[in-house]
């Protein structure tokens, strides 16, 4: 009975610390995922440099992912991905994505991408938030966007993308990149709305497809639940 009992409290003892150390883990992947977002959002799209990217490259050197150019556009991309808790099984897999665009020297645009592996969604496997900042608009887009602050996104979608460019007001900018990362370590499943992703943002297209007259009772068809998207 005595070694019965001292196996048991080893083996509790054991499971406290691998909890211990995967919470820590978790803290610190979403600490690193919010300094990178920082970093990037400090950058200015139509401003900011090379050099810049490089500067944030060094801060970033762990999450450094590829560097590719071709016909006068360099991108440089970074990732951080919640690999243990993937790995386990205790939660989906998530990661966030950032990159940058750069022409003749000067970074023309950033990207972020966070996104948590959903496959009961058959045409798009993951939710997801996704923000696209251009000094300009891409021609081939620039007329399909309907402003510098802009939500092209399928109503129904399991992913938000925003795009702005550099003529968004500094509010807008400040929403649009606002992620949220809990969903990045959030053990478990869930995160299955937009708005776990990206809640300003949400916001913010939830209002504008009320404003153009969409009913509020379709678009809650299209997102059971999502009164937990109220701030």
């Amino acid at each position: 009975m005595r070694l019965a009992a001292k196996f048991s409290q080893m083996l509790a003892a054991a499971l406290l610390l691998v909890g211990v150390v995967l919470t820590v883990y978790g803290l610190i992947i979403k600490a690193e995922a919010e300094a990178l977002l920082r970093d990037f959002t400090a950058l200015t799209v139509g401003t900011s440099t090379e050099s810049d990217l490089t500067r944030l490259k060094q801060r970033h050197i762990r999450f450094f992912i590829s560097h590719t150019c071709s016909e006068g556009f360099c991108q440089t991309m970074f990732e951080v991905q919640n690999r243990w808790l993937s790995a386990l099984r205790l939660e989906p897999h998530a990661e966030f994505d950032a990159w940058a665009t750069v022409k003749d020297g000067v970074i023309i645009s950033v990207h972020a991408w966070l996104y948590r592996s959903m496959p009961i969604f058959p045409t798009f496997p993951a939710s997801a938030g996704a923000v696209d900042e251009y000094a300009e608009y891409p021609k081939p887009f620039s007329s399909s966007y309907g402003s510098s602050y802009d939500f092209p996104t399928p109503i129904g979608k399991p992913y938000l993308n925003v795009v702005l460019d550099s003529h968004a007001t500094s509010i807008q900018r400040q929403r649009a990149f606002q992620f949220s990362f809990r969903c990045l370590v959030k053990p478990g499943w869930g995160c299955n709305l937009p708005c776990d992703y990206l809640p300003l943002a949400w916001q913010d297209w939830k209002a504008s497809l009320m404003n153009s007259g969409w009913p509020k009772d379709n678009f809650d068809s299209h997102y059971p639940k999502n009164d937990r998207c109220k701030l």
